[in-house]
């Protein structure tokens, strides 16, 4: 769902740097609603390139990678963890869960993992903010200005963003975030009408142009409403670790992921 990033840490700034160089990655502006001087970044081919350059890379070092499966447990052995799924399971030594909190809970009461009771309400705590977004192919360029984006604070949108403008190519295109509020109250809604209210709201937005195509996506785990307070959370035992990460601990964003999976390989390996 994330639209762009920013950079903040030097350990995120030297790993953007090589994508930067690769051409991976791309300064889109430094400003929506006016110039701040702060670098927004995308990627070329869409934001999840940057998952798919990270995942070439585990794939390249090779070992036994188990894809296209949906876990239904974690469970605690006497040797280990054993993660199970429909058709199978995994022996492991150590789990990292970076799923939304709230999922990585559920597959460990699924295996009847007990947490430490201060770790355990501590992750609990943890709740997400919901985004429902739109993302429509318009007959021509929308009337969002350059660079191709505002975030706003007033009205139903958060966020909207000119796609074509943002890339530099492809057909036109939005995309817009109901802002927090909004999406929390009509979640439940129709799809159907929620779609067409969130459209006909966006006019403004999209000037003259027809929606040829539209979807509605929930995003139901956005970001965090409070972070945890540690980059990542260890709550195995040294000699089977089991830890969360993901953008519910070093920060929310792109940037809080990386660093809490920097944070969590660094205990893994330690």
């Amino acid at each position: 769902g994330a639209q762009f990033f920013t950079v903040r840490s030097n350990a995120f700034s030297e790993f953007v740097g090589g994508l930067l160089a690769d051409g991976l990655v791309y300064e889109w502006c430094q400003g929506f609603n006016e110039v701040d001087g702060f670098a927004r970044f995308a990627c070329r081919g869409g934001m999840n390139a940057l998952a798919r350059r990270l995942a070439s890379e585990v794939f390249a070092a090779g070992g036994g990678i188990q894809t296209g499966v949906q876990l239904s447990s974690v469970a605690r052995d006497a040797d280990g963890w054993t993660l199970r799924w429909d058709a199978g399971n995994i022996e492991a030594d150590a789990v990292l869960l970076t799923p939304p909190v709230p999922q990585s809970l559920a597959l460990l009461d699924a295996g009847a993992v007990a947490l430490p009771t201060a770790t355990d309400a501590a992750l609990r705590a943890i709740s997400y903010h919901r985004v429902l977004a739109v993302l429509a192919t318009l007959d021509r360029r929308s009337a969002i200005p350059e660079p191709g984006a505002r975030q706003l604070l007033e009205g139903t949108f958060s966020f909207v963003a000119d796609n074509q403008r943002k890339a530099g190519d492809g057909p036109p295109s939005v995309t817009l975030h109901a802002n927090h509020t909004v999406s929390g109250e009509r979640w439940d809604h129709d799809p159907q009408r929620l779609l067409a209210d969130l459209l006909a709201e966006a006019r403004p937005w999209l000037g003259d142009a027809a929606v040829l195509q539209a979807e509605l996506k929930k995003w139901r785990y956005s970001g965090p409403v409070t972070p945890y307070p540690e980059p990542c959370c260890q709550a195995g035992t040294a000699e089977h670790p089991l830890l969360f990460a993901g953008d519910a601990f070093a920060g929310p964003k792109i940037e809080g992921a990386f660093l809490s999976g920097v944070a969590a390989a660094a205990l893994l390996a330690s």
